[in-house]
């Protein structure tokens, strides 16, 4: 039986009995590992407040062959998930996103990048309230790691490149947009202009402060606040719809977390 040394974000716990806990982890160097805590619910020295969901800990635990639930040993604090707690808001958030990893990775595959992204995630979230495109953001940065990235710059039939103003139409079964000779061929949606670029731009140009200052505010001049309130809501209910479709068509994931978090935030 080995020891393994690792770090871990804690994605999930539950009771096991009347002592002992079940804890889903996502380790730097081994991807998703299940674990039993042995007296973990009594246990004042090993695991005193360290196995709460959104924790970042160091780990040590045995483990048979590299296969099945492996036994934790110990766990000590790296980083707490204190601060998330302070509003339902981040708990949403934090949840959406530790459930999204858990859901779309397999036991025992190392993604030290996804690994990063979700520690960056929960460390900026004790901090602010995510918004909309902070949310679309990490969404896409994450489906881009695993490499289930929706294609929005050339025609997923016939491979052309689609200029901006032309990426209007988006088939969910082929995972990306269509060109005007294309779309007739094949089940699609239509959005109005700017749905969909306004959606690739959130990924590629991001700056960590907001990306909706930038995108919304062009040519808003003309308008007024109420205007321009009606006409965000409805372009960011167009983004949600196009990955909504394309997360539940490809990957078969319902997420219990994204319906609560759906009336939160968006």
């Amino acid at each position: 039986m080995a020891l393994h040394k690792d770090e871990a974000i804690v994605l999930f716990k539950r009771a096991y009995g009347e002592s002992d806990k079940i804890i889903r982890l996502f380790t730097l160097t081994s991807g998703k590992v299940a674990a039993i805590a042995k007296g973990g619910n009594k246990s004042q020295k090993r695991f005193m407040n360290t196995l709460e969901p959104f924790n970042h800990i160091k780990v040590e635990y045995f483990e048979k062959h590299g296969k099945g639930m492996v036994r934790l040993e110990n766990a000590d604090i790296v980083e707490t998930n204190s601060g998330i707690e302070t509003s339902l808001h981040r708990v949403c958030t934090a949840s959406f996103f530790t459930e999204f990893v858990d859901r779309l990775t397999k036991e025992r595959e190392r993604h030290d990048s996804l690994f990063h992204t979700l520690k960056e995630i929960l460390t900026k979230v004790k901090d602010a309230e995510f918004t909309f495109d902070d949310i679309l953001y990490y969404q896409l940065k994450m489906l881009e790691i695993l490499g289930y990235m929706p294609n929005f710059s050339a025609c997923v039939y016939c491979g052309k490149e689609v200029v901006e103003d032309k990426k209007i139409y988006f088939s969910k079964e082929r995972g990306g947009i269509l060109c005007h000779k294309c779309y007739r061929y094949l089940p699609h949606k239509e959005y109005p202009k700017g749905v969909i670029p306004g959606l690739a731009a959130i990924k590629n140009m991001f700056n960590g402060s907001g990306f909706g200052s930038t995108l919304r505010n062009q040519g808003s001049e003309k308008f007024s606040v109420q205007e321009k309130t009606e006409g965000y809501r409805a372009f960011d209910k167009e983004m949600r719809e196009i990955m909504e479709e394309f997360i539940s068509f490809h990957l078969d994931v319902e997420l219990k977390s994204y319906r609560v978090l759906k009336n939160i935030v968006f």
